[in-house]
């Protein structure tokens, strides 16, 4: 379009100066009507136009001053390193003729969003250089980590949400992030305020570098080089196994959870130098009796474990249960998504997708699991209340889960733990809902923990996530609850087990509309496939009950059973099986119509009374069989009582 500065519309003019040869009057001529639109956002095109082309090895400084200008005052997004007003700013500061003085100018005044988007990858090195060094003036060190800085993120920070930074702004931008906490006491502040508040720092630190990691997974293996050795070394170690661990590299995924199991030798180191001061001993003998053996882990670990239980003061009570908080620890923090890959998933959307492959998680599943079953020994009952919290029972399921074989002496220690669960479950309860959230995930895992343990068949490591529990004690609604998969599973570990046949029959009422496995082949595993149908569909009522959808859907399986004996369709509830849906759409099955009418024949009477039977679709009567209300018809006797309930 045309404006008051300029006589020719500015398409018209980037698009020639796009096509123009330096020194032409074409590109002056642009070059001239372009001081006219400079300050304007129809002018960024002409002027990009124009250091694209014409005036690309040599151009003037209003041009290049203008440039800078108009690309700083077009709006922002988050794609301004591809195109756009970041683009126009490059071209402006990477221009030869361009001033240093001007570039460090220009650079102070981006925001520091756009700071990113200039340093980005593909951006020369001289200009990136710059930008790196502009970042070093905003940020002259690393503050400490506070959690306002989630909310008001330093320049260093900003710029790492730029996807892919050129080295040098990258390096830049790591060397100044927030670096560890703040530890000093603040005046008027108590030991519990100021635990408080390192905390919540400390997870601050902790979405910080989640962020970080998830926004460079190329870079994961030069941001472990870049913090070792230094406070944030353990953090981004933690974060990128807990927090982001599908974006990790597969080897390098298993190199770091194979070296955070490795530090679960200092726990046990602990579990027996307290045990061994409880039996008696002195600081000074358990010291010498280990010495090798805290001589053989790293520096802090040793330190740990000097300071906290073997110097005067401390009671070796308290570290008796080291090894069990650390496999609690990890299962519920950084293991929990390796462990458990499915719930690695956004708030809303499909969830993510793992460089590592299944097979591989699973392996490192085992490992883990072979750790807690190390700490599963050192386990003791709690104090009077007993376990009561979710993290107390998410390392057992995980580990009952992920170990290669159940023995018999990790069942009878978690049948310990489930003792001990129930005396917490019925012990005192918050009601606030962060409480009764980790209750409710409490109740879960303890089911699926003694469903586990209940089943006497050996379970693989596939099966355990959705156990079952003892066929004895399973119900009808459980069976139905789970996949095709899971159920064949079942059976087939209980191979010969009628009753257990018989539920999995009954589930398919339960469930509605269960296509797989087929209700013909699951009845066939019965070692009496007729008289268990018969005697399912007689004694639905006391077997199965609920509403009119568990009947029909009964029905629907018997009907579709070939050759389903006569006196298994009189069994069915009468007012079920008159609604059991034929060959067409509202028309009833032929084989209850054909037993209807082989049963009243021609009596007018029969079908009258038949008419005024008291079978209802609710109700008692609603399972009042179809046989016994013919008989009664066609007699002309009493009409039947509804068959018992459970």
């Amino acid at each position: 379009m045309a404006t008051d500065k300029t006589h020719l519309p500015v398409e018209f003019l980037a698009t020639l100066a796009a096509g123009a040869e330096p020194g032409s009057a074409a590109a002056r001529m642009a070059a001239e009507q372009a001081r006219g639109v400079a300050d304007s956002q129809q002018g960024g095109p002409l002027l990009a136009a124009l250091l694209a082309k014409p005036y690309r090895e040599s151009a003037p400084t209003w041009l290049l001053e203008a440039a800078v200008a108009n690309g700083l005052r077009q709006r922002e997004n988050e794609y301004d390193h591809l195109t756009g007003s970041t683009s126009l700013v490059v071209l402006a500061l990477v221009h030869p003729d361009c001033d240093p003085a001007l570039r460090a100018d220009a650079l102070r005044r981006c925001s520091d969003r756009r700071l990113g988007s200039l340093g980005a990858a593909h951006h020369p090195a001289d200009l990136c250089t710059a930008v790196a060094n502009e970042l070093h003036r905003r940020v002259p060190k690393p503050p400490h980590m506070t959690p306002e800085l989630l909310k008001e993120p330093t320049p260093a920070q900003v710029v790492l949400r730029t996807g892919r930074l050129h080295d040098a702004v990258f390096e830049a931008a790591v060397s100044l992030l927030p670096d560890d906490l703040d530890h000093a006491q603040l005046e008027d502040e108590d030991s519990i305020a100021w635990s408080k508040r390192i905390r919540k720092a400390f997870d601050a630190w902790g979405h910080m570098w989640s962020a970080v990691l998830e926004r460079h997974p190329d870079r994961h293996p030069q941001l472990l080089a870049m913090t070792t050795g230094t406070s944030a070394s353990r953090l981004v170690r933690d974060q990128l196994l807990g927090s982001v661990p599908w974006t990790v590299e597969p080897a390098l995924l298993r190199q770091l959870a194979l070296d955070d199991l490795a530090r679960f030798d200092a726990a046990m180191l602990t579990v027996r130098i307290c045990t061994f001061l409880q039996d008696g001993s002195s600081k000074e003998q358990a010291r010498q009796h280990f010495a090798a053996e805290l001589a053989a882990l790293e520096e802090t670990e040793r330190r740990d474990i000097e300071f906290l239980y073997l110097r005067d003061g401390f009671e070796a009570r308290w570290g008796t249960d080291s090894a069990v908080s650390w496999v609690r620890r990890a299962a519920d923090g950084r293991w929990r998504l390796i462990l458990n890959p499915t719930e690695a998933k956004p708030a809303y959307g499909d969830p993510h997708t793992w460089q590592s492959h299944p097979d591989e998680l699973a392996d490192l599943g085992r490992h883990f699991a072979q750790t807690a079953a190390q700490a599963l020994r050192t386990w003791k009952p709690k104090d009077l209340y007993g376990i009561s919290t979710a993290s107390d029972l998410r390392w057992i399921r995980d580990m009952l889960v992920h170990l290669p074989e159940l023995t018999p002496a990790v069942e009878a220690t978690v049948r310990l733990v489930i003792r001990d669960a129930r005396r917490g479950r019925s012990g005192p309860q918050s009601y606030d809902y962060k409480s009764q959230e980790d209750r409710r995930q409490f109740d879960e895992l303890l089911d699926a923990i003694t469903r586990i343990v209940a089943d006497p068949a050996p379970q693989p490591p596939a099966t355990r996530r959705t156990a079952l529990g003892n066929p004895e004690e399973v119900t009808v609604r459980s069976l139905s609850a789970v996949t095709a998969e899971v159920l064949d599973a079942y059976l087939n570990r209980h191979t010969g087990d009628d009753a257990l046949v018989e539920k999995a029959l009954l589930s398919f009422a339960w469930h509605g509309h269960r296509s797989e496995p087929a209700f013909a082949p699951l009845l066939a595993r019965h070692s009496d496939p007729r008289h268990a149908v018969h005697t399912l569909t007689r004694e639905l009522r006391r077997r199965l009950g609920g509403g009119p959808s568990n009947r029909e859907a009964w029905a629907r399986q018997v009907l579709a059973l070939p050759n389903c004996p006569s006196e298994t369709i009189l069994a069915l509830p009468a007012w079920t099986a008159l609604k059991a849906r034929g060959h067409h759409y509202n028309s009833t099955h032929p084989t209850v119509i054909a037993l209807v009418e082989a049963a009243l024949g021609d009596d007018p009477h029969a079908w009258q009374r038949f008419a005024d039977s008291p079978i209802s679709n609710s109700g008692p009567n609603a399972w009042l069989r179809l046989g016994d209300i013919l008989t009664a018809a066609a007699d002309g006797t009493a009409w039947p009582k509804p068959p018992g309930s459970r």
